[in-house]
């Protein structure tokens, strides 16, 4: 699940340090392509939002044999990247590197069950429409992404 950190990675790190937020994802990685690291890929991490009417969740969980009514955050591995804040800023050649390499990492570890690539907006698709952002899916780095991984999409 691929997610753009709003307002910048120092927000979103002092999200994940606030316990009340009950926010959390597996991977974060900045422009500069630095990778950090806040949950295990094999535990839970929170930040895929809620299902919303019109997500496209049951088409991901039935293809890979999954109960929909299951929450994503249960079996999916999430990476937030940094824009600094503006949505238009374009994704790096570094922080792809690092996500291609945060990804290829966990698909290493679920070499059979990680079959697609998902964005915010497929989970929450009305308050998460924009994430992550023309930056990723516009540019052709997404769909990059997911064929370099062998991963499918269902959004783009």
């Amino acid at each position: 699940m691929l997610h753009t950190a709003a307002g910048g990675e120092s927000g979103t790190v002092a999200e994940y340090m606030n316990s009340s937020a009950q926010l959390s994802t597996h991977f974060s990685v900045g422009l500069d392509g630095v990778v950090d690291c806040y949950v295990d890929v094999a535990d839970r991490a929170w930040s895929n939002g809620i299902l919303e009417p019109g997500n496209l969740w049951t088409r991901i969980a039935s293809e890979c044999g999954v109960d929909p009514a299951l929450d994503p955050n249960n079996v999916t591995i999430s990476c937030e990247t940094d824009d600094r804040g503006e949505s238009d800023r374009e994704v790096t050649d570094c922080q792809y590197r690092a996500v291609l390499y945060a990804a290829w990492e966990a698909k290493m570890r679920y070499p059979t069950s990680l079959r697609y690539l998902a964005r915010h907006a497929d989970i929450s698709p009305q308050s998460r429409a924009g994430c992550p952002g023309d930056r990723w899916i516009s540019s052709g780095r997404f769909q990059q992404l997911a064929d370099t991984l062998g991963l499918k999409t269902v959004s783009t």
